[in-house]
């Protein structure tokens, strides 16, 4: 479309961007940034001022019709510190969709010649791919789940013989793993099944957390006087960033967001979503470590916990963040417990592993501002975490 002007909007603007717009917008209309958002990207402790955090299409009518989310963050490489930008939101309004807004956005953000990261869906991936976006090897996590119910529900063994059916006779059909009637069977059995499990893995946990004492905080101090060794590359998560995480989320509770109610195509609120940290120390009281977490609830029968940042002054008190998981999955009675790969080493007893276990991949793409920019040169060894980007957030 050629009537569309695009607007560079720099943190120093987007929280009073965000009051103009979201001020005068009504029920139901486009909008290109939440309130909780705006607050959280104004106070990033990786931004400059005049970074751009947020790029927006307008039409001829001044209508917002597209927008285009940029989180700036740090790389690390060795000690040195690198700006880099992460690909946080992208959408089109339905008033220009097929038109070639989305694209026009892609080749703004571009034009800001900056060293730029994603991960998204699968029809993110894709785009990113016809724009020569570059991509690594995917990043391996595992999602717990609590109910049991993916393995132990004989009607999903069905399924899966059919899958392989299908496929060994090259029957192009889609067989879903789980059909409206075997969710519900999931639903009558899970809260039985989930509260053995918790059972049984209290065990784990208290073994796992003898000899530690931890405490819920809002605020987390300083990393450990003498951390693990950390990865020689990675995106740089100090305790001012997570602690920024802790005091500014961009979900919240069903009812505390003015733009509910609007069209906003990423998550606003949920009816439970709260971000917490844990602090660890030994029975003498010396700094262990600390892990954060995320709980939330999707859906009124679905509780989700999310292990976050976790620093620890050795390497084998990584075990106290998994035992955590397990405490708080119990508390708050989760369904599913996401974790890291490195964490699923402490389960024991090792047989719940291949019933809770479901192995997860995510993928990580790039885009350079030139050959020999910071993040080109740093891509082959990035070690990637499950809170780069906006993943902690979201």
């Amino acid at each position: 479309m050629s009537n569309i002007r695009f607007d560079h909007i720099k943190v120093k603007d987007l929280h009073e961007f965000a009051e103009r717009v979201l001020g005068s917008a009504q029920p139901g209309q486009f909008i290109p940034i939440t309130m909780q958002r705006a607050l959280a990207h104004a106070n990033n402790p990786y931004a400059a001022k005049d970074d751009v955090a947020l790029l927006v299409a307008i039409d001829a009518d001044d209508e917002v019709v597209g927008f285009f989310g940029i989180l700036p963050l740090l790389l690390r490489r060795g000690e040195e510190l690198f700006k880099v930008h992460w690909f946080t939101t992208w959408s089109v309004s339905g008033k220009v969709r097929g038109q070639g807004v989305g694209a026009q956005l892609m080749a703004e953000a571009l034009g800001l010649k900056l060293d730029y990261l994603i991960v998204g869906s699968v029809h993110a991936r894709r785009v990113c791919q016809k724009y020569g976006f570059w991509e690594r090897a995917p990043l391996h996590y595992y999602w717990l789940d609590a109910t049991g119910m993916g393995h132990l529900n004989p009607l999903v063994w069905l399924r899966r013989g059919m899958r392989k059916v299908v496929h060994l006779l090259r029957i192009k059909r889609e067989v879903p793993l789980k059909t409206d009637f075997i969710k519900r069977v999931d639903n009558w059995f899970a809260p039985w099944t989930k509260k053995i499990i918790y059972r049984v893995m209290s065990g784990t946990a208290d073994s796992l957390l003898a000899g530690a004492r931890y405490e819920d905080v809002t605020h987390l101090r300083e990393a450990p006087t003498t951390p693990e060794p950390r990865p020689n590359v990675e995106l740089h998560r100090g305790a001012d960033a997570v602690n920024w995480m802790l005091h500014y989320p961009w979900i919240v509770d069903a009812g505390q967001s003015v733009t509910a109610e609007m069209d906003y195509y990423f998550s606003d609120t949920r009816p439970m979503y709260r971000i917490f940290g844990v602090e660890i120390t030994s029975p003498e009281g010396e700094y262990l470590g600390f892990v954060t977490f995320s709980i939330s609830r999707k859906s009124a029968d679905s509780v989700f916990l999310k292990m976050l940042d976790y620093q620890f002054s050795r390497r084998e008190d990584r075990r106290y963040a998994l035992a955590l998981a397990l405490r708080y999955g119990r508390q708050h009675q989760a369904d599913t417990i996401e974790i890291p790969q490195e964490m699923a080493q402490y389960m024991q007893p090792r047989w719940p592993r291949k019933i809770l276990l479901h192995s997860k991949t995510r993928i990580y793409q790039c885009m350079p501002k030139a050959n020999d920019s910071p993040l080109a040169q740093a891509w082959d060894d990035l070690a990637f975490k499950l809170v780069d980007g906006d993943m902690a957030f979201s």
